[in-house]
């Protein structure tokens, strides 16, 4: 994998070097490519809140939230609308949608890391 930030690329083999540049402060924006560069998890720190955008040959996909309790994991809608109707994309109470947390923005970089595919802890909203 290949983490891309300000457009310089560092090889990322393991967690201790994803941890390297995602800890303690990340950059506010990082890519993380897969080695084929077909598969990209583009992640922006903003403080408390975080945004994560996917993108494939095929996909390009906004993070709605996390996954609720209960929720189906790996769930993907067609539209922002569909969302806010389908009760498993419930958010937390004062959520805004397309925001998770720092935390949860780690936890998707660990998972691309780990299984080289999109990460199942958010839920996906396609890209109008």
């Amino acid at each position: 994998m290949q983490a891309w930030i300000d457009n310089i690329a560092t090889p990322v083999a393991d967690v201790a070097e994803l941890n390297a540049i995602l800890d303690p402060e990340p950059p506010k924006g990082v890519t993380l490519a897969s080695d084929d560069g077909r598969r990209t998890l583009h992640i922006n720190f903003y403080g408390g809140r975080s945004g994560l955008f996917w993108e494939t040959e095929t996909d390009l996909l906004l993070a709605w939230g996390p996954v609720p309790p209960g929720a189906p994991a790996d769930q993907v809608v067609g539209d922002a609308e569909y969302a806010y109707d389908n009760p498993w994309f419930a958010l937390p109470d004062g959520a805004e949608p397309f925001e998770v947390t720092p935390a949860q923005a780690r936890q998707a970089a660990h998972e691309f890391l780990r299984t080289g595919g999109r990460p199942t802890n958010v839920q996906w909203v396609v890209k109008p």
